[in-house]
């Protein structure tokens, strides 16, 4: 614990002196124990001084300086290594407790991992994220429209829950179950066109959601960004979007993370998940009600995450 302050020290001394107070009336005015006063006094009687005693020492630390470093590098390298496995690497003679703590210190939690596609990795893909980033580097945001579809089922429910410890969370759902597919565009003054059926998406169905619903929410400079789905590749979808006078600029492969409308869909689907809608004109409910959750916050912090390349 951090030392009081010498000014606070001489504060309090001088405050005794005047005995305009009783000492347990100043250790509440200055917001110290009584305690701490009493032995402050007797310093002052002792030594003539209000200064703290040198620190006497104590017990080394078992991690260095260095040690740290080494520790935060290991778990950029392996963020997902066991605690045995960081000792190890570490070679540091220590319980694994002790480990848990340097790393509780230093900021290094253990959270689920966010997983991506290796292929990212590739020259070829990283140089076609270079160029999609350039070329969407001086539109503006209000002109990105972001397209995308999510699946859901008259399945879903909860995946956690409570229960005594050594013992499972008990959960039901059905053993059979029907597919309902969304389909939406994301901007940042809200969502737009939103379309739920039940099934999957086709050629024919995605080909007719661009043309009945999102192209009427479109204006003449929008950029549509959607990914490089076999149906995404309709070209007359392409084409209606372009008579809009807009223009469609594919997502990279394997780039999820350059489209914000994925996390609009991660909240969506927790939402699914807690109604648990058992047939699919309800999950069609729930999905509108699900997006009627996503706040002008949301939007901009989704926005600012994953197509930050918009706004430099």
């Amino acid at each position: 614990m951090r030392a009081y302050s010498n000014d606070l020290r001489e504060r309090v001394v001088a405050a005794v002196e005047r005995g305009e107070h009783s000492l347990r009336e100043l250790a509440r005015l200055f917001g110290v124990s009584l305690s701490f006063i009493v032995r402050l006094l007797q310093r002052q009687r002792q030594a003539g001084a209000v200064e703290p005693r040198p620190h006497a020492g104590g017990r080394a630390p078992i991690f260095a300086d260095a040690d740290l470093a080494r520790l935060r590098r290991l778990v950029r390298e392996r963020p997902d290594a066991t605690l045995a496995e960081l000792r190890e690497a570490l070679g540091v003679p220590c319980s694994l407790a002790t480990v848990f703590r340097a790393l509780r210190r230093q900021r290094l939690t253990r959270k689920r991992k966010t997983r991506r596609a290796q292929e990212q990795d590739s020259p070829q893909v990283q140089a076609r994220r270079a160029a999609f980033e350039a070329n969407l580097a001086g539109v503006d945001p209000e002109r990105l429209v972001f397209v995308d579809e999510t699946g859901a089922n008259t399945a879903m429910a909860r995946l956690y829950g409570r229960a005594p410890a050594g013992e499972r969370a008990p959960g039901a759902a059905p053993g059979s179950w029907r597919n309902v597919t969304l389909v939406a565009a994301l901007r940042r003054s809200g969502v737009v066109a939103p379309l739920a059926f039940e099934g999957a998406t086709d050629r024919q169905a995605f080909r007719a959601y661009v043309e009945k619903a999102l192209v009427p929410e479109l204006r003449p400079g929008d950029v549509v960004v959607w990914d490089n789905l076999r149906v995404h590749k309709d070209a007359e979808a392409v084409r209606a979007v372009e008579a809009a006078g807009a223009r469609v600029e594919p997502l990279p492969p394997y780039s999820p993370d350059k489209s914000p409308i994925e996390e609009m869909f991660s909240k969506a689907k927790e939402y699914l998940r807690s109604v648990a809608a058992r047939t699919t004109e309800t999950v069609i409910a729930a999905m509108g009600a699900a997006l009627d959750l996503v706040t002008a916050d949301d939007i901009c912090g989704w926005f600012h995450h994953r197509a930050s390349y918009a706004f430099q």
